[in-house]
């Protein structure tokens, strides 16, 4: 079992105070607004398989614990426990148990808990039928009797599974110097601890079971490993057999053989040493790998041993290697890390790992024994390695190094920051300039913008108006117009006091104090210890050279005197190392990004948060105030969400911020937040203002009144919880065409369930099909139950059963059944395309967009009798396409097809707003000064859509290029797409949506649009990821994200949306 050691670049806090000594915690039953994006956002201390080796489970700082599906790579559930500000619910260590005779195992997991004061260093224990199979509010155990941060965990072999007397041990290693065993079974039922193993004198981040549990095994900072006799029959204790000395570094890892006749162990001191597992003897270093170690694990037959890099030189260039037991030979090496790695693991080899492996060798051509296996079927041993600036993890084949699946969330670590010179926005950028880093990227390249105002026809500052706004033309683009770190203002200047540690050249260890200098004197150092984040990772100084700033590790961000050094303010927020800062011209507001992904705006006075913005992948996005009012790209709400802890006995429940979109989605709110320097009250006030507003400088086209919510009301707004009872697997496979369901819905407040809606592939189920099971409670908590009949189509049926009361809907449960020995009859397709370039209203017109419909329909017509039984388009381009023929066209489509069928619109034209914010696309005779008489109003194509029996498709480029002009442009909300495209996506059953490009965005026309031209590349045979032969709208999906931003440079991002509850299906086949 191994544990990480500090990390280079990203040092983590074990012991000390953090930035949760300097705020009041919250009231633990009060909702806490957090990231997820998917994965991790911290680092990952430990990553294991479960014991069949379908799962994997991560274990992160972060506080979350994610399971992993190991053949798809996609994330089955999130746990939560209770967490508090700061260090509070960090997680520094987890094990696996092996399953009993149910088939149950134990998770324990470890840290800095949240709660009581005797509950901060226990360890919480979760009794989990599979990681993937416990309730959401499964009950914890917690014990307790460490005195600081759990650092290690490892569970012992269970005696025997089925015997009335079965023991089941648990070893925890801890910052305290103490180890201390536990049964967790049948062991004292105070849950006190079977023996503390005492000794070391230094932290102990490695523990470790032989694998018949005879010996147990602690590695210590203090370089020693300690060797102990586990408690035998009778009552006697454990009992030191050795101490192990030798090693010239702490100890980070140490793992036995299978056979229990070896004990390896990893140090700082750069080696791996094999002792003798029975007595601790030394029998020789196995290798000398050239780093840290900051993690190993043995293979499942004892012959390998897989080492993960923990610094000292820079691990991205000194991989993860794969050595041979007992000779030390180097295997293998993993490279596609960029920082440390302190968590691996390697699949087990259990029985039903044979069974697969055997059934790829079933697949292997008889003549070709060598031949690659089967693409879905685990045939080779897999490992699994945790860690990297973006908090990855790789599931790899152990022999050739291959990668199957990357598990990691759509954020990226902000490494620059700037504020436009005219006050109008700032930036970021994401990489990391090698040439340009001493310990700091005070000035790295800057490729994201995001808008804070607009710009009035003057060029000044206008309306607050925050959305994100593309990407930076050019690195001297950004200098010109972005204000960076200031190192040096007058005779002030600000500079790193100390270099990096004698790690060498490639150490990334920032410094650790400031100096500040008048002229070429030393006026002032600032220094930085354990208490405040070890190190200056960013600094800069405020325009007037009266401030400097200084980020630094574990979320610290502060303010300092320059004439005194003394500290001004902390800047509460951030989670990780803040890596960058930079003013504002005027010196009112900082902007600051870090390790945690996000970019975050501050008052500089008085420090008070003002906007956090989270970049993601694909162009999405959000930005949220500290009371949780936020606006955000078509799907970028779902990358926050509320915690709700339930204590130190229970799992948390989390709810995406969609759950209550109606209340906190008010990019008006977020508006007059920043206008009014974080008064929400008058910001709401200002929101529920009817008309635009110029006096106070906010966009607030009317919409209904904005109700002041705060995070202690959404308790009670809090959608019911869904379970589905039966089939009782998330995912299974049958022959027959029906399947019974039996689900609940339990209020969680005092809100009755309202309503309740079964989702199969995408098509709501007639309620008559719905039959009420008896009145049900638990507890004090209403139940309501219900059964029905569902008829499966031919392969993948996705079932979804969602419950909402009158505040709010739950997100949906789940199951996928695979119908097999039925072959799916083809669909039919029905195609509604639309092409306008030559609009009358100057400053309208486009080049290629009457083109793009009538490429679409000759690639899918193609199709006819291959993916489609028939292929049946009505095309309108040009003049064609006034406004009578585009409703009429609308109405066309509604009457075709059956429940089998797809429905696809493609418009290619201009989109706008209207005074009221309101979406019209614009037909050939539209008249952009008259939108509602002369306009498309977009109602008619969502309700259309809404209408639709089969699987509904929508392709929308609606261009809204700066070519527009005048002074109608400038008073009309900017045309952005993504409340239209929203509205979409909350109908039940979804709507897929490919948008060609994100919010404000400009479409581009090459020849051609390039949004069309991908999407009809990928029809064409381009986006068939898995050589099967077919192109599936999911593959589809992931092709033209990319081959857009190809296209565009970047500067373009599809919006696409493919609801969960729509099962994959072929666009193209070949």
């Amino acid at each position: 079992m191994k544990k990480p050691l500090p990390l280079l670049f990203l040092l983590c806090l074990l012991v000390g105070a953090s930035v949760s000594a300097q705020v009041l915690a919250q009231a633990e039953d009060t909702p806490r607004l957090v990231v997820d994006t998917g994965g991790h956002r911290g680092l990952i201390n430990d990553v294991l398989f479960t014991w069949d080796g379908k799962r994997l489970v991560s274990v992160s700082q972060d506080k979350t614990v994610r399971v992993w599906d190991v053949q798809s790579g996609e994330l089955v559930r999130t746990l939560r426990g209770e967490i508090g500000p700061g260090d509070a619910g960090r997680l520094y260590a987890g094990a696996l148990s092996p399953p009993d005779g149910n088939g149950a195992e134990w998770l324990a997991v470890g840290g800095v808990l949240a709660g009581g004061r005797e509950g901060r260093y226990g360890i919480r224990l979760m009794a989990l039928q599979g990681p993937t199979n416990a309730p959401a509010d499964v009950p914890a155990r917690l014990l307790r009797g460490h005195t600081n941060v759990i650092l290690s965990l490892a569970f012992g072999p269970r005696n025997d599974p089925n015997a009335s007397n079965s023991k089941q041990w648990l070893l925890s290693g801890s910052a305290d110097n103490t180890a201390r065993l536990w049964d967790i079974e049948s062991g004292p039922v105070d849950n006190s601890p079977l023996a503390v193993l005492g000794g070391h004198t230094g932290a102990i981040r490695a523990v470790a079971f032989s694998p018949g549990g005879a010996r147990l095994a602690t590695g210590s900072d203090d370089g020693t490993l300690r060797l102990w006799a586990a408690p035998g029959e009778g009552g006697t204790g454990a009992r030191l057999l050795a101490e192990l000395t030798g090693h010239t570094g702490g100890v980070k890892a140490a793992a036995f053989t299978p056979d229990g006749k070896y004990l390896l162990s990893g140090s700082d001191d750069k080696t791996i040493r094999f002792w003798d597992g029975r007595d601790g003897r030394f029998i020789r270093v196995l290798a000398d790998v050239g780093y840290w170690v900051a993690s190993l694990c043995v293979g499942p037959q004892g012959k390998k041993v897989l080492v993960g890099c923990g610094g000292g030189p820079l691990c991205s260039s000194n991989p993860a290697k794969v050595l041979a037991i007992p000779s030390g030979e180097e295997l293998g090496r993993f490279g596609r890390h960029d920082n440390i790695v302190p968590a691996s693991a390697i699949s087990p080899d259990g029985p039903d790992h044979q069974r697969l492996a055997r059934l790829c060798l079933r697949h292997l051509p008889a003549d070709k024994p060598t031949a690659h296996h089967r693409r879905d079927l685990p045939c080779a041993a897999l490992a699994a390695t945790g860690g990297g600036d973006d908090f990855p993890i790789y599931l790899w084949e152990l022999a050739t190094g291959k990668v199957r699946h990357t598990l990691v969330g759509e954020g990226s670590r902000i490494r620059s920051v700037g504020f436009a010179r005219d006050g109008t926005g700032v930036a970021w950028g994401t990489l990391f300039d090698r040439l340009g880093y001493d310990g700091q990227q005070l000035h790295g390249p800057l490729q994201h913008r995001f808008q804070l105002r607009e710009k009035d026809p003057s060029g000044q500052p206008g309306p607050f108006d925050p959305t994100r706004d593309g990407r930076l033309e050019s690195e001297a683009a950004a200098d010109r117009h972005y204000l960076r770190a200031m190192q040096i203002v007058g005779d002030i200047r600000v500079r790193a006091a100390d270099a990096p540690p004698s790690n060498g050249p490639n150490s990334d260890v920032p410094p650790s104090t400031l100096e500040i200098l008048q002229g070429d004197k030393v006026r002032q150092r600032i220094t930085r210890g354990p208490g405040d984040g070890h190190y200056h990772s960013s600094f800069t100084l405020t325009p007037d050279g009266g401030t400097v700033i200084s980020g630094a590790g574990n979320g610290h961000l502060a303010s300092y005197e320059v004439a005194t050094g003394k500290k001004r303010h902390e800047f509460i927020g951030h989670t990780g190392d803040v890596l960058a800062v930079a003013p504002s011209p005027d010196g009112r507001w900082l902007v600051s990004g870090g390790a945690d992904q996000t970019v975050r705006l501050w008052e500089m006075e008085s420090a008070k948060p003002l906007l956090t913005i989270l970049p993601a992948s694909g162009g999405q996005w959000v930005a949220w105030t500290p009371e949780g009012y936020y606006t955000a790209s078509l799907d970028g709400d779902r990358l926050i969400g509320w915690h709700m802890g339930r204590g130190e006995g229970r799992l948390a429940r989390y709810y995406r911020a969609q759950r209550f979109a109606k209340r906190f989605r008010q990019p008006r709110v977020v508006a007059g937040y920043l206008a009014t320097g974080g008064d929400l009250d008058r910001a709401i006030a200002l929101a529920n203002q009817p008309l635009a507003n110029q006096e106070a400088r906010i966009i607030t086209p009317g919409r209904a009144p904005v109700k002041k919510t705060t995070a202690a009301d959404l308790p009670a707004l809090a959608p019911p919880m869904v379970s589905i009872r039966e089939p009782g697997r998330a995912q299974l496979t049958t022959h027959r065409a029906r399947i019974g369901l039996v689900a609940e819905a339990r209020s969680v407040n005092q809100e009755p369930v309202r309503q309740i809606r079964v989702n199969v592939n995408g098509r709501e189920l007639d309620r008559q099909a719905m039959e009420p099971l008896e009145p049900g409670s638990d507890g004090d908590t209403a139940v309501t139950r219900f059964q029905a009949e569902i008829a499966l189509e031919p392969g993948e049926n996705r079932i979804a059963v969602r419950a909402e009361n009158r505040h709010s809907r739950s997100a949906p449960a789940m199951v996928t059944v695979t119908r097999t020995g039925a072959v799916p009859e083809k669909p039919n397709l029905y195609l509604l395309g639309i092409g306008i370039s030559d609009y009358p209203a100057p400053g309208y017109e486009l080049h290629y967009a009457h083109k793009d419909p009538r490429r679409l329909a000759r690639v899918l017509q193609a199709q006819q009798g291959r993916a489609y039984r028939r292929v049946q388009t009505r095309l309108l381009k040009e003049a064609e396409a006034d406004k009578e023929a585009i409703l009429a066209g609308l109405g066309w489509l509604a009457q075709q097809g059956t429940v089998n069928d797809v429905f696809l619109i493609f418009f290619s034209g201009r989109g706008l707003k209207d005074h009221n914010g309101d979406y019209y696309l614009l037909p050939h005779d539209g008249d952009p000064a008259h939108l509602a008489a002369s306009a498309v109003e977009w109602s008619h194509v969502s309700n259309t859509l809404k209408r639709l029996p089969g699987k509904r498709w929508l392709l929308v480029d609606a261009h809204h290029g700066r070519t527009v002009t005048g002074k109608d442009s400038r008073s009309r909300p900017a045309p952005d797409i993504t409340d239209a495209l929203r509205e979409l996506g909350e109908a039940d059953g979804g709507v897929v949506v490919m948008s060609a490009a994100t919010g404000r965005e400009a479409s581009q026309e090459r020849r051609w649009g390039v949004f069309a031209r991908a999407v009809i590349e990928g029809l064409e045979g381009r986006a068939d990821d898995n050589g099967d032969a077919r192109v599936d709208i999911r593959e589809l999906d992931r092709y033209v994200i990319r081959r857009v931003e190809q296209f565009s440079g970047g500067y373009q991002h599809p919006t696409t949306r493919i609801p969960p509850v729509v099962p994959d299906f072929p666009v193209a086949v070949f």
